[in-house]
């Protein structure tokens, strides 16, 4: 079992037994946490009092999860302690859905406390502009997808990041925050937080990332007036079913699951913090998102642009001979739907991956770490995504529309066997 408390920095310890995660009030970084994220979010503004707990709390659960090694055994456990500021609002039931959520995303068993935290210095954070939501940006190619499509259509909005110290990713972000801003017809707002553990991780996962941005983009919205977050995701990856029987969803992720949305926004009301996310491109397979933006944009600027972005699930270009660690692999399962998706929408695909570009005495090193994934997508190509699989990969909300799924499954297959593999 693994212990944590996440406490400001010159706070009392509440659990001895413990260890402590210090984060400076005004400055982000200490021995325990980089970033340019403290522990008032000053960079957020005035952000509702419960969801800048629920940041908090959602931002230790992130630390935990990354120096808590899963070892030989899947299942972890973790305790979590948090300093919070509103304590009324921090019910059995608000604490107990935080829990079953982290539970949910990252298969682990956790236990949450929350223990009122020591009133710091008197601050008075910085008014920020109002707007109408608030566009998730995570350097990736939906989110890229998502932001053209909404980029001039009147509505005001502000696109945020979060980075962990990964440079790809904030090279992805960078690149694509510029192309956007170059073509705007109003400048938009940006935000970009980076927050991460100090020094070395013990887990190479992060399940739990995907909560953090959710509450991060919820604080945000709440010190910009805004109620919607939106979150630019396709639905076959956000259903992320599985390719082989013996090949859960849960080896990818739940970040955008249709009940992980319903479990974050049922926690949001309870916490009455008034604002909800959205994903409103669950009904489209990736090609069909790519193409949906692409029809709003020059083509061959788009393509561009869509080679900035990062869709990798591995990034290991670094340990092979000639490689380049900011290369997508080009052969996981997320490159091989993101290489689908550009095929399908007509798109010259730009990206350098490193299946194209590592020398031919490093090819077959990178053809074979990635033999599961590729055999993985041929099987399913094969056999197809029933609807007992699906049912499998729930439980689903009550609205969910399960025979769409299963269609949308099918044509996202359609678009994946367009991609030649090794």
């Amino acid at each position: 079992m693994s212990q944590f408390e996440l406490l400001p920095l010159g706070a009392s310890q509440f659990d001895t037994g413990a260890r402590p995660l210090h984060w400076s009030r005004t400055g982000a970084s200490t021995g325990f946490i980089s970033g340019n994220l403290d522990w008032t979010l000053t960079r957020l503004g005035a952000s509702h009092a419960v969801a800048a707990d629920l940041l908090r709390i959602c931002a230790g659960a992130y630390l935990a999860d990354r120096l808590t090694s899963r070892g030989q055994i899947f299942t972890r456990t973790i305790e979590l302690t948090v300093h919070v500021t509103e304590m009324a609002a921090w019910t059995a039931d608000a604490v107990g859905q935080v829990a079953h959520l982290l539970w949910w995303l990252t298969g682990d068993d956790w236990t949450v406390r929350v223990v009122l935290a020591e009133r710091g210095e008197a601050f008075e954070p910085p008014a920020q502009p109002p707007v109408s939501e608030v566009v998730l940006l995570s350097g990736g190619l939906d989110s890229l997808c998502g932001a053209v499509d909404r980029l001039n259509d009147g509505t005001s909005r502000l696109f945020l990041s979060h980075a962990d110290g990964t440079t790809a990713v904030q090279y992805a972000q960078r690149r694509i925050r510029d192309w956007l801003t170059e073509r705007a017809a109003t400048p938009p707002e940006f935000l970009a937080v980076t927050f991460a553990q100090a020094g070395a991780k013990s887990e190479s996962s992060s399940r739990s990332r995907s909560l953090l941005f959710a509450a991060l983009a919820a604080a945000t919205a709440t010190a910009h007036g805004a109620s919607r977050v939106v979150v630019p995701e396709n639905g076959y990856t956000s259903i992320n079913p599985p390719l082989t029987t013996a090949r859960g969803g849960a080896l990818s992720t739940r970040s955008t699951h249709p009940t992980t949305f319903a479990y974050i926004n049922q926690l949001l009301a309870t916490l009455g913090i008034g604002v909800a996310l959205d994903d409103p491109y669950l009904g489209l397979t990736k090609g069909e998102l790519v193409a949906q933006a692409a029809a709003k944009a020059d083509a061959t600027a788009f393509a561009q642009v869509v080679a900035t972005s990062l869709s990798c699930g591995k990034l290991d270009g670094t340990y092979y001979k000639g490689g380049n660690p900011n290369y997508s692999c080009g052969l996981c399962v997320p490159c091989i739907v993101r290489r689908a998706s550009i095929t399908a929408a007509g798109l010259d695909d730009l990206t350098p991956y490193l299946i194209d570009t590592l020398p031919a005495v490093s090819r077959p090193r990178l053809i074979a770490n990635r033999s599961d994934d590729v055999q993985a997508v041929q099987e399913a190509l094969f056999r197809g995504i029933s609807e007992d699989e699906l049912l499998a990969c729930g439980p689903w909300p009550s609205s969910f529309d399960l025979d769409a799924a299963v269609a949308l499954c099918a044509r996202a297959l359609q678009e994946i066997a367009l991609v030649p593999l090794p």
